[in-house]
């Protein structure tokens, strides 16, 4: 059995954190996704160039409250691990309470928990359990229940009862006490001939629901995309839904009004020139049982270019966002779109100067405003604001996440 290693500064602080955290979710069972609540305190900004990393802290309005509220490359004092350049935050991160970093670095294969108040990080694990397991996710269901997102399998595993080396799962942790209890198997769920690749998780209405990469060890061969559901009482998964035309789906959002359950598919990659056609921003009407897949907002309603896999956002049903990925040579750059769900034609928001940069949106419903990280690494990088009124997308503020070491925004979430 391989060993993990953990290390918490102070668990009774980690413990009291997630207790106060809005754990369960809101009153439609999904904790706050896009959606700001009166009980966000503001916004947590990863800046990153994907060699070293700094954590930045914003109020709801964009204010600068710290920057550098953690560094990567200055030791922090009792952390095992300093955080790498390849870095996420959860989909889902609870009102009130610790934030999880996700490290996705191979050689860390870690979490940390940071207090956003205070900058201190209030504990830190590996989830490698001997190998690059590669987490993507953290579902937070209660104050002593996790769900972690492996999204690689270890080659040489040889698993008995009472380990966890196997990957392709959905890890279970109890953060209060930095320990894995458990896991869920997702390899006999994936469709026929490619592995899970587990990516994105959200809790809505007492299920989570896993996004699946499903590729080939390989990565010659990608299957339909397909959401997997999870009874997390049972740790159980008790449903799939497939996505007819999609390939290599990732993140999602929620809208709780509408049931509607949003992901973004980039495609095939191995289909090189052909890879749009099966890229597209599905929704889900989770309103009905069992759920089904009522639209999808095709690639090639954009100019043909991909979707991004990495984020998607709405501010309701008749606003949803999603982003196109741009060339290597930035010819075009990377795009941010309005897409309608009605059929309409999407409408262009905002245009970076360079690819890779758009790889993260938030929306906020309640003050009718979308926040796009900007994160360029030849002109000045931004988190920009647009403020959307009477059908019509206004540029706002744009604010400098990192001052200090001018590293591009590249996740974001309220906390």
């Amino acid at each position: 059995m391989k060993r993990y290693w953990a290390f918490s500064i102070c668990a009774t602080t980690l413990l009291a954190c997630f207790a106060l955290a809005n754990c369960g979710g809101d009153s439609n069972g999904a904790a706050p996704l896009d959606g700001a609540s009166s009980a966000m305190s503001g916004i947590v900004v990863l800046n990153s160039n994907y060699s070293e990393t700094s954590v930045s802290i914003l109020d709801r309005d964009g204010n600068l409250v710290k920057d550098g509220c953690l560094y990567s490359g200055t030791g922090t004092p009792g952390l095992a691990l300093a955080l790498s350049g390849d870095v996420v935050l959860p989909t889902q991160v609870p009102m009130g309470g610790a934030v999880a970093i996700i490290d996705r670095d191979k050689n860390n294969n870690a979490l940390t928990w940071l207090d956003p108040v205070t900058c201190t990080p209030l504990g830190q694990m590996s989830v490698g359990t001997g190998f690059y397991s590669n987490p993507h996710d953290v579902v937070t269901l209660s104050a002593s229940k996790v769900y972690v997102t492996r999204n690689n399998a270890n080659g040489a595993a040889t698993p008995t009862p009472d380990d966890f080396d196997d990957g392709n799962d959905l890890l279970i942790v109890d953060p209060t006490q930095l320990k894995i209890t458990g896991r869920i198997d997702l390899k006999p769920f994936a469709p026929e001939g490619v592995l899970p690749g587990a990516d994105r998780a959200l809790l809505v209405d007492g299920k989570v629901y896993v996004s699946l990469n499903a590729i080939s060890s390989d990565f010659s061969t990608y299957a339909t995309g397909r959401i997997l559901i999870v009874d997390p009482v049972a740790d159980q998964v008790v449903g799939a839904i497939d996505l007819p035309g999609a390939k290599n789906c990732g993140a999602m959002t929620y809208l709780p009004t509408d049931k509607k359950l949003l992901i973004a598919c980039t495609g095939a990659y191995s289909d090189g020139p052909q890879q749009a056609v099966t890229s597209a921003v599905v929704a889900i009407d989770l309103g009905v049982s069992p759920a089904v897949v009522m639209t999808q907002v095709a690639a090639a309603s954009v100019g043909g270019l991909p979707f991004t896999n990495t984020t998607v956002a709405a501010l309701d049903s008749h606003t949803v966002f999603g982003v196109t990925l741009g060339s290597s040579s930035s010819l075009p750059p990377d795009r941010l779109w309005s897409l309608p769900l009605d059929g309409s034609l999407p409408a262009q928001v905002y245009e970076s100067t360079e690819s890779f940069a758009l790889s993260a949106v938030l929306a906020d419903p309640e003050r009718r405003r979308v926040l796009v990280v900007d994160g360029t690494m030849v002109t000045p990088a931004s988190l920009r604001f647009f403020d959307f009124a009477a059908g019509t997308f206004t540029a706002g503020k744009t604010v400098k996440t990192n001052p200090s070491r001018s590293l591009p925004p590249r996740a974001l979430a309220f906390y």
